[in-house]
């Protein structure tokens, strides 16, 4: 028997790494991971534990949170004893698959929208999803946000945080809509592993944002963000499935929503 102890840091690396790391564990294995997030792990046993809040921080690697961690492994010594504790590097074997919902709702889509909000990294938060989401809808278009709601901008579709399991929601969005649309953000990483066409709004040619980048309490730690890892999401892309910038769009939302329109094979 092996113990996978529990990931507490950014959703996009636990997706990119993290999550095909404990896929490619062979062999009888349990997982303590955060709970409603059971389809990440579909080849591991699963037992939830306490969701970290998105207190706006950044914690790109469970030791950060290293008090928790040890609460779980000396309660995982309890529960499987003589069994392997692990906790995945970035440096384990990865192997990645389609996360499919534990649950399901019935929820069918045109657009999921990734309407990131966050106090860390504040630049990064796009301005215009709520007036993309009001145009889109006015084009006819069904659209659905994705995420948490602690996370996330209020906008005024469909949303994964009116359901019960957002995790879920959001992989049932994803799997019936033709398109993504997201910024260089966790979920991102999601649609990629899920299979799904994304369309990646960015700052002039491929910049994540326009920075400054910031901590969350507003200190400046670059004066601007650089280009997204675009190396990342073709390594992860393992399902072949579009990954498309939309240059010069961070500054001009007018842009994306026409890439989206052409995506449905409207015309705006």
């Amino acid at each position: 028997m092996k113990v996978v102890m529990p990931f507490r840091g950014e959703f996009g690396i636990k997706v990119f790494w993290y999550v095909p790391a404990v896929h490619a564990i062979r062999g009888e294995k349990v997982v303590y991971g955060e709970a409603g997030q059971e389809a990440l792990y579909p080849s591991a046993s699963f037992v939830p534990v306490a969701r970290k809040e998105d207190d706006g921080k950044r914690r790109n690697h469970y030791h950060t949170d290293g008090s928790f961690v040890r609460d779980i492994e000396r309660r995982a010594r309890r529960e499987y004893p003589g069994a392997e504790i692990l906790k995945p590097t970035a440096r384990s074997p990865r192997a990645r698959f389609v996360p499919e919902p534990v649950e399901t709702y019935g929820i069918r889509t045109d657009v999921v929208v990734c309407p990131r909000f966050r106090k860390y990294g504040a630049s990064k938060n796009w301005e215009a999803w709520p007036w993309l989401v009001d145009r889109l809808l006015e084009e006819g278009v069904d659209v659905f946000a994705a995420g948490a709601e602690e996370s996330s901008y209020d906008v005024d579709c469909l949303r994964a945080w009116d359901y019960p399991r957002d995790l879920d929601a959001t992989l049932e969005a994803m799997h019936s809509a033709r398109v993504v649309i997201a910024t260089d953000a966790g979920l991102a990483h999601l649609a990629v592993l899920a299979g799904r066409p994304l369309l990646m709004i960015v700052h002039e040619w491929d910049r994540t944002a326009p920075g400054p980048s910031s901590d969350e309490n507003g200190r400046v730690m670059d004066p601007e963000y650089g280009p997204v890892k675009t190396e990342r999401f073709l390594e992860a892309n393992h399902t072949g499935s579009e990954i498309k910038l939309l240059p010069h769009s961070w500054l001009d939302p007018d842009r994306v929503l026409a890439a989206t329109l052409e995506r449905l094979g409207r015309f705006w």
